[in-house]
């Protein structure tokens, strides 16, 4: 067996090893898990969603768009899905995983991996050029979706705090849907050019129109995982495109039950060390975020800062478009409530973040300086994390 086959065919062995270790082993609920096991289902997992996201990838190159784009998208979000909802469903369940989640997702992609992919792209040129229409379709869906998902639920009077009514929640989630949808139709159809760059030339010119969603997403993966961009290798052209699709649902699989082990650790991890809650969105949010981020930082390095734009902003844009609905719909069937506004210090975080893409982004020229800027509010996002109230966390 060769040492390529031996690699493709590790991420089934590992999770289908730690899925029988754990159904054979049984856990003790009431105990607290160690920090070695959290390393380990988490890497696992880690695992099955890049060879996932690679899988569809292939899946995606063979099908063409729209419904490349559409696995790509849904490929990801199952994962993302996954995880929080069994964050949601472990021991107490946490009314907040799902914002915490959306909101690490948008710092880590709009501050810490733009950062980074604008830092690494201008230390190989001093500035690079994207297409200008990218950034506005993208801005201009995910601000007001953040608005009406994250701040608004804050804002309300009917609920208190962070929460909404079903009715509102029914609309939220109908109205991302609608607007997500309406998105990738029109960047699957009539508006290709928008994700291009400009002149069709770049590095795949006018062919790397869509992949950005995650999506994330995505990907755009996206959540992406969610772009041409994210995958390690293209499918072998003898291999049947069945092969690719029957490991794409195991591995998806394979993340679906292991979703549980993770859920429940994380809390109790957590909770017996006395961490902040909202870190759990953070390694839901890198747990996922992991494909894209390596595509768009190899991609801005390679002076392709169209693709990377197509893949980070996807991201994001999925992450909001389908998250929300889906997590929304879990807590009308169980009738569990979801809190998702944000605090005032998120919310500030939050609009400040927006103010900088914009002028960093209505231009179609990045350079390192607007790097640093998005790192330095992706620090101010950690230090935000661990500046609670004394007892908060009880």
């Amino acid at each position: 067996m060769t040492r390529r086959r031996i690699l493709a065919l590790l991420p089934f062995l590992l999770g289908v090893g730690t899925i029988a270790a754990h159904a054979m082993g049984g856990h003790d609920e009431g105990a607290a898990p160690s920090l070695l096991g959290f390393a380990w289902i988490f890497c696992v997992i880690a695992t099955c969603a890049v060879a996932a996201s690679h899988r569809a990838d292939a899946v995606a190159e063979r099908l063409g768009e729209p419904i490349g784009t559409v696995v790509l998208t849904l490929s990801v979000i199952i994962i993302e899905v996954a995880v929080v909802a069994a964050m949601m469903l472990a021991d107490k369940g946490e009314p907040t995983v799902a914002r915490d989640t959306m909101f690490a997702t948008l710092m880590i992609i709009l501050n810490g991996l733009v950062g980074v992919a604008l830092l690494a792209g201008g230390l190989r040129r001093h500035e690079q050029t994207f297409n200008l229409q990218t950034s506005a379709s993208y801005l201009s869906l995910l601000i007001p979706l953040a608005a009406i998902t994250l701040v608004l639920p804050r804002m309300t009077v009917t609920e208190p705090g962070g929460f909404m009514t079903r009715r509102m929640e029914i609309f939220v989630a109908l109205a991302c849907v609608a607007v997500y949808g309406t998105f990738l139709w029109m960047q699957t159809s009539s508006h290709r050019g928008f994700f291009a760059h400009p002149g069709g030339h770049g590095e795949h010119g006018h062919g790397e129109h869509v992949q950005g969603e995650h999506g994330h997403g995505e990907h755009g993966h996206g959540h992406g995982a969610h772009g041409h961009a994210a995958h390690a290798a293209p499918a072998a052209p003898h291999r049947p495109m069945w092969v690719d699709i029957l490991a794409l649902v195991v591995l998806l699989g394979m993340v679906v039950l292991m979703a549980e082990s993770l859920g429940s650790a994380t809390v109790r991890i957590l909770e017996v060390n006395g961490l902040p809650r909202a870190l759990a969105g953070v390694l839901v949010a890198c747990l996922i975020l992991g494909p894209e981020g390596v595509a768009a930082i190899q991609a801005a390095r390679s002076e392709s800062m169209q693709r990377t734009m197509n893949i980070l902003l996807g991201s994001a844009l999925s992450t909001i478009g389908l998250t929300v609905p889906v997590v929304l719909a879990l807590g009308l069937i169980r009738g569990q409530r979801v809190e998702l506004g944000l605090e005032a210090p998120e919310i500030t975080l939050l609009a400040c973040t927006v103010l900088v893409s914009v002028v960093n982004f209505t231009h179609g020229r990045t350079n390192r300086m607007q790097g640093l800027v998005h790192l330095c509010l992706f620090v101010t996002y950690i230090a935000l994390i661990f500046d609670v109230p004394t007892g908060s966390q009880g």
